[in-house]
């Protein structure tokens, strides 16, 4: 005997034992323990924004959001973003999950696309539109947010070669602007939406539904569809 117990020699092989036991045990009725999945960070960055509740101590930064709107109408696309980023925590803090939050990225998210920072400008744009989308129907924007924020991540898309995403936001902005009031939608960014729409087919080699989107057009506007120019043929060297 040792002066810790008649058991303390034996101590190790019990527990070693249970332990086995308890795994085999764990192993044949499926209550295996799982690792606790790891967050991946864009996700854990999009939650930041849309999941939680407003911190209404925290004042939602309007003065940023108006003064990044005269910048943009002034075309100073880089100051507008500037003036926004500089707010961005204050304004997460203060309305996350909510329209006017989501409203705060689409301007964000404007700029940054006429800055062709193209996937800054998808990042906060998909944001943007889970945040509306997320709202009860009686509590979402009006159509031209919808509009807006389709629109800008299509011709984003578009520009950086994802042309099955850019088909997809270029229909839904075409979808959500043929349904709200005329008064709300300019008729030639309408054209132009389903003018990228038609460019975007044909960069897919799929000739038929760009000249569907085509004559889709032309029933709107009332002129003959155009169709698409063929590429001229290469000048024979003289040399």
């Amino acid at each position: 005997m040792t002066e810790f117990g008649p058991f303390s020699l034996r101590a190790p092989r019990i527990f070693a034992s249970l332990a086995i036991i308890t795994a085999i045990c764990f192993s044949v009725c499926g209550c295996v323990q799982k690792k606790a999945e790891p967050v991946d960070e864009a996700t854990a960055f999009e939650k930041s924004f849309t999941e939680g509740e407003p911190n209404l101590k925290v004042e939602f930064p309007e003065d940023a959001f108006e003064k990044a709107k005269t910048y943009k109408d002034e075309l100073k696309y880089n100051m507008a973003e500037k003036v926004l980023m500089s707010k961005m925590e204050q304004a997460k803090e203060a309305g996350r999950g909510t329209v006017q939050l989501g409203k705060y990225l689409v301007r964000l998210n404007n700029c940054l696309h006429n800055q062709g920072k193209d996937f800054e400008a998808i990042k906060y744009g998909e944001i943007a539109l889970k945040i509306f989308y997320n709202q009860p129907l009686d509590k979402r924007p009006l159509a031209p947010w919808f509009v807006n924020a389709h629109s800008y991540l299509a011709l984003s898309y578009d520009r950086r070669g994802m042309y099955d995403k850019a088909v997809e936001h270029y229909r839904k902005a075409i979808q959500d602007a043929s349904a709200a009031p005329k008064a709300e939608i300019s008729p030639l960014w309408m054209k132009l939406l389903y003018e990228h729409l038609a460019d975007c087919y044909d960069k897919q080699d799929k000739k038929e539904a760009a000249e569907k989107i085509r004559e889709k057009l032309a029933e709107i506007t009332g002129e003959k569809p155009k169709p698409k120019e063929a590429p001229k043929p290469a000048k024979k060297s003289s040399r």
